[in-house]
């Protein structure tokens, strides 16, 4: 029976776990975020110098890195982006954020492939892989929450992305239905149509993959989060599921994605403890 330490002894080393954790995650947003203007630069040195003192809040809890002003921030390798105050936006710019997605992302894609951004959010995985397609190829970006598809677009326009179209909608099995999003205030990476988790709902309407890409002859990488509604975006699919080589989707327990993947010729690897990568069998 493998040991488990008495709880006076796990909840200590639970808190120094979490401490270590956020001030790593801010060691990256000092060596991996810059300011765009005085001002913003300013904002952001202002955020990593009081971390010693924010990472000691609600230890109980997953924090993300934030700032106190809306900002903008060039994120190493990757592009510029909008930063809004007590948000999760800079987290969800931080290179590296998820490394086995990154490094997957950047070893499976090459100049003129397409790439699908399922759950979008403000576009990090968008920007990235823009650059890595180049201009022979195609990014499509699908977001359902009106202010963060517009966040979106900013970024592409920011970042002068020529190659990705913005998609609004929520990817399911069924296109044209209005269903009820769940929305936690202040972290646009946890919106969902599956999930009900959060105090703010709005209405969106359904979109499907397979109406928006039945010209695509090929789709070489699709990146999924989408909180629990990963299965009905691939169902919603239909056949052109076999035209995908590659899929990197948020696998926390997805028994039936990764069921219904390799019942269509997938084989499944686990990237991390959260993500998993789906490979066309050959």
């Amino acid at each position: 029976m493998k040991y488990k330490p008495p709880g006076a002894v796990r909840r200590p080393l639970g808190i120094v776990i979490s401490l270590i954790r956020r001030l790593n995650t801010w060691g990256k947003v000092a060596r991996s975020i810059s300011g765009v203007s005085t001002k913003d630069k300013r904002i952001l040195r202002h955020a990593v110098l009081r971390a010693p003192v924010t990472v000691f809040r609600n230890l109980g809890q997953w924090q993300f890195p934030i700032v106190e002003k809306d900002c903008s921030v060039i994120s190493r390798g990757t592009g510029t982006f909008h930063v809004r105050a007590q948000t999760d936006d800079l987290f969800h710019v931080l290179p590296m954020q998820e490394p086995s997605v990154e490094t997957s992302i950047r070893s499976i894609l090459r100049p003129g492939d397409t790439f699908i951004d399922a759950g979008a959010n403000i576009g990090f995985y968008t920007v990235l892989a823009s650059r890595l397609v180049g201009e022979k190829g195609q990014v499509f970006s699908f977001e359902m929450v009106p202010i963060t598809a517009d966040i979106l677009r900013l970024h592409v326009q920011k970042n002068d992305l020529n190659n990705v179209k913005v998609i609004e909608g929520a990817l399911a099995e069924t296109a044209d239905l209005t269903v009820q999003a769940s929305l936690v205030e202040g972290k646009s990476g946890q919106s969902s149509i599956s999930i009900d988790r959060g105090t703010i709902k709005i209405e969106v309407s359904t979109i499907t993959l397979a109406n928006t890409l039945k010209d695509m002859p090929s789709i070489h990488l699709i990146k999924m989060d989408l909180e629990g509604a990963e299965l009905g975006a691939l169902k919603g699919m239909g056949s052109d599921l076999e035209k995908v080589h590659a899929i990197i989707f948020e696998n926390r327990g997805a028994k039936d994605v990764v069921e219904y993947l390799q019942a269509h010729c997938f084989n499944i690897t686990r990237l991390d403890g959260n993500n998993a990568l789906a490979l066309k069998a050959t």
